[in-house]
C-alpha cells in the first residue's frame, strides 16, 4: 500500500483529534491513567506527528524533483 500525502495528513489529524479528545475526556471525567504511562503516550503522539510531518516534507520534495525531472528545460532560460 502506497502512503500518500493526503493519507499522512489524515493520520496527523487523527492524532491531533485523539490528543484533544483524550484531554477533554480526562478533564471532564477526572479519570486518569498511570501518570508515567500518560506522559509516554502523549509524548509518543507528539513525536509520531513530528515524524509524519518530516516524512510528508520528504515526499513533497521527491514529488517536486520528479516533476522537474519530467519536464527538463522548461524552467531554464539560460
Amino acid at each position: 500500500m502506497k502512503v500518500t500525502r493526503t493519507g499522512l495528513l489524515r493520520i496527523t489529524a487523527g492524532l491531533g483529534f485523539f490528543l484533544i479528545a483524550y484531554t477533554i475526556f480526562r478533564h471532564f471525567t477526572g479519570i486518569r491513567l498511570n501518570e508515567q504511562f500518560e506522559k509516554y503516550l502523549l509524548d509518543g503522539i507528539v513525536f509520531a506527528a513530528l515524524g509524519i510531518f518530516v516524512y510528508n516534507r520528504k515526499l513533497a520534495s521527491d514529488e517536486k524533483k520528479a516533476r522537474e525531472a519530467k519536464a527538463p528545460g522548461e524552467g531554464n532560460t539560460e
